[in-house]
């Protein structure tokens, strides 16, 4: 088992295109209620939608309570030695309750948060990624110019290439030689600390353009191929497909713009997408200005979370896969802690929403279908948790928020190393979510 949970795995690669088709109306309509504001806190944003929670009177304050059971529940016997948990509360800053919380160890995909403030706060959750082609130095060469956008599809490959083959024929051209422009990512290669096994089995060699998130040793040559194809139902000769690069003046045939940042993020939060995290964790690198490479990307994002006030020295990639990773809790509940501010409420607003993080028992890596939030010690908190899961084959993490009994958001992260996962572990962190949750 690594990143991605064994079902969602195994069924992600034949949902993708229907979840880029739809994920779109899940960010537009999912409207709701809003859940009570912590007190001393900007009320939560509802532009992307939250779920209704419970209705409060006048509660005490939930935090003695909350400690006193993690401490009795976040035992050794439960969680091995390599252990690290923290509640923090949202409004206050105030650390409710730790264990280890100082203590860096494998986030698995919690780091996805990392990577999704990184890309929320430089391009904003409107902003689109732009697929182009060209035309080259001679009049009969076409470049399909990869913008690293991980949700391109075929029906913009298809828009593409009727606009191409209109454009081409107007210049007295049926022959073509199509070429896959991939330069705007180096040549890919494993970042540090994953494991060759990654690939396919995880993720796909990370690439600027990809179809549909299509699983192919060259996602490049396989998008330039289809291109050539949709031509050829457009009534142009095709002769070659090949890598190369074009001049970035050359002319414009088409261009097509992508879904929003904040449908990509959606999708890569609810089902943990690695090649969604990994474009968004290249493209932040590259739009701050520090390079293309998982080095620059590494200190793009160093910088990002300085910027929000953490200190993070210690990531490798943007999926969370990297065994050379380390996050503490404490780090993981402040970055969900930022969501609230009130100066982030418009920039971060997706993070807490449905569309944002997965809800309890209900939607993405949290469905009940994937035992979560289902035994008796967690199911009182389902639908009203929202937090990012983690899974390697020995690392197992929740990390996410809460609005407690007092009616104050509570965030919080759990991660747990050393021990094999099993749907007995994830449902007793599950148990802790619900400890803070304040029903159980």
């Amino acid at each position: 088992m690594t990143d991605r949970h064994a079902q969602v795995r195994a069924t992600a690669r034949s949902r993708r295109r229907a979840l880029r088709l739809v994920t779109a109306g899940v960010v537009a309509v999912a409207v709701g209620a809003a859940v009570p504001a912590a007190a001393g806190a900007a009320p939560i944003d509802t532009t992307h939608g939250t779920t209704p929670a419970r209705t409060f009177t006048k509660a005490p304050n939930a935090d003695p309570r909350i400690s006193q059971l993690l401490t009795a529940r976040a035992t050794t016997s439960r969680f091995g030695s390599a252990f690290s948990g923290a509640v923090v509360d949202a409004a206050s800053g105030k650390v409710v309750w730790t264990r280890n919380g100082n203590t860096g160890l494998m986030p698995a995909s919690t780091t996805k948060l990392v990577t999704a403030t990184d890309a929320l706060a430089v391009f904003g959750s409107g902003h689109r990624f732009t697929t182009r082609v060209k035309r080259g130095t001679a009049a009969d060469q076409v470049y399909l110019v990869g913008s690293g956008d991980p949700a391109f599809s075929s029906s913009q490959l298809t828009a593409l290439a009727k606009t191409t083959a209109a454009a081409m024929k107007a210049a007295g051209r049926t022959t073509v030689r199509v070429y896959a422009d991939d330069s705007l990512f180096p040549a890919p290669t494993l970042a540090t600390g994953w494991r060759s096994t990654y690939i396919p089995a995880d993720t796909t060699w990370l690439r600027a353009l990809d179809v549909d998130g299509r699983q192919n040793a060259d996602t490049s040559i396989d998008a330039a191929k289809l291109f050539a194809g949709k031509l050829k139902t457009y009534g142009l000769t095709v002769s070659s497909v090949a890598r190369g690069k074009v001049a970035s003046n050359a002319p414009v045939l088409a261009s097509s713009a992508g879904q929003t940042v904040g449908q990509i993020i959606s999708t890569m939060m609810l089902n943990s997408d690695n090649e969604h995290a990994e474009s968004l964790h290249r493209l932040v690198g590259i739009q701050l200005g520090y390079g293309n490479t998982w080095s620059a990307a590494r200190s793009a994002q160093s910088y990002r979370m300085a910027q929000e006030g953490l200190s993070i020295s210690a990531l490798y990639d943007g999926s969370g896969l990297s065994r050379s990773d380390r996050l503490t809790s404490l780090q993981l509940a402040r970055i969900v802690s930022n969501v609230f501010e009130p100066a982030n409420a418009t920039r971060l607003g997706l993070l807490r929403s449905d569309a944002g993080l997965p809800i309890a028992g209900r939607t993405g890596t949290l469905q009940a279908a994937y035992g979560r939030f289902t035994a008796p010690t967690s199911s009182c908190a389902a639908g009203l948790v929202h937090a990012k899961t983690g899974t390697l084959t020995d690392a197992a993490t929740l990390a996410g928020w809460v609005v407690g009994t007092d009616g104050r958001v509570k965030t919080f992260a759990f991660v747990v190393n050393g021990l094999k996962v099993t749907t007995t572990l994830k449902q007793d962190i599950d148990m802790l979510a619900a400890t803070v949750a304040g029903c159980y």
